[in-house]
């Protein structure tokens, strides 16, 4: 039971949590970033982009712009001492709101 529990803690350390933020810049525009350990791929922080942009494109079509393979590790501060964090940045444009 000891094995399973401490497997268990390693794999959530090491997977870390993420979190994914949106900010209206414009009328049906949105920066959103999303961040990671280092642990997590491009691909999983560009699959939680998406899924906030249809969020808060009320699910219509939208549009990312800006460099998808330009995440960057940064040191985000925790009570353990500075953490590597992967970010990575994008502009969601509902394409309602261009119209």
């Amino acid at each position: 039971m000891k094995k399973i529990a401490l497997s268990s803690f390693i794999a959530t350390v090491l997977t870390g949590c993420t979190w994914t933020a949106a900010t209206e810049v414009s009328p049906g525009q949105y920066a959103i970033t999303s961040h990671a350990s280092i642990f997590n791929s491009r691909e999983e922080l560009l699959r939680k982009i998406n899924r906030k942009a249809s969020k808060v494109c009320n699910g219509k079509p939208y549009r990312l712009e800006g460099d998808t393979n330009a995440n960057m590790v940064i040191a985000t501060k925790t009570h353990l001492g500075d953490t590597p964090t992967t970010v990575l940045g994008l502009t969601a444009i509902c394409e309602d709101a261009t119209e």
